[in-house]
């Protein structure tokens, strides 16, 4: 049978609350000590601008051993050989549905606190790139957010289909399980701005979701 998920959504939300933890990847822990400006206006400032937040660096080896515990035998078995970028991806849609908080990829910059974020009764920040897809690099949620879970469905779904394409494992199954959860029908990447704003529309009348239009680089 056709599961609701808005329905499951509105259900879960009502739950609890964004946790103060966030969640970065990276092969080396010590990379938090870096003089790399990608580092000192990312990583670094997100802990000088949220010092009531705690910053979890995850090396390889954390993602890897994550993985083996949360998923059965079979289903690692699937992703034990991918590319570390390609278990990352996977990785944080358990980190998130399991404990909530903030997952965001390394390379990002920040230029203000969390807290401007996450405004009262916001329970989940959805992000877009553009007119082009919800972003997938920066996920803050409360734990059990369905989104996460779709998202997870269909990436193990795909793999065992065969897709090997990074892009649309990634980015465009997000895409995918957004609107899914959200609109009830799965709408792919870049559908226009026609619809986006249709979907903006609809958000704005959640009272629990934040999304905002970025503009890369900036």
């Amino acid at each position: 049978p056709k599961i609701s998920y808005r329905f499951l959504f509105i259900h879960v939300f009502i739950m609890s609350s964004i946790p103060k933890i966030a969640h970065v990847a990276w092969k080396t822990k010590d990379v938090v000590d870096s003089k790399s400006p990608l580092i000192v206006n990312g990583l670094r400032k997100l802990i000088d601008l949220n010092p009531d937040w705690t910053v979890i660096v995850h090396d390889d080896n954390d993602v890897d051993e994550y993985l083996r515990n949360v998923l059965n035998k079979k289903d690692y078995n699937l992703i034990k050989d991918i590319h570390i970028v390609e278990k990352t991806d996977l990785w944080r849609l358990f980190k998130l549905y399991n404990e909530g908080g903030l997952y965001m990829d390394i390379d990002r910059f920040c230029n203000i606190p969390l807290s401007e974020i996450i405004t009262d009764g916001i329970k989940c920040v959805l992000p877009t790139c553009l007119e082009w897809d919800f972003s997938q690099d920066f996920m803050l949620t409360e734990p059990k957010n369905p989104i996460q879970a779709k998202t997870i469905e269909l990436i193990l779904q795909r793999r065992y289909e065969g897709h090997k394409n990074v892009f649309f494992l990634a980015p465009q199954t997000y895409m995918h399980a957004v609107t899914t959860v959200l609109f009830g029908e799965m709408i792919n990447t870049d559908p226009g701005v026609e619809k986006f704003d249709e979907m903006r529309k609809y958000m704005e009348q959640i009272p629990f979701i934040k999304t905002y239009r970025e503009h890369p680089p900036h």
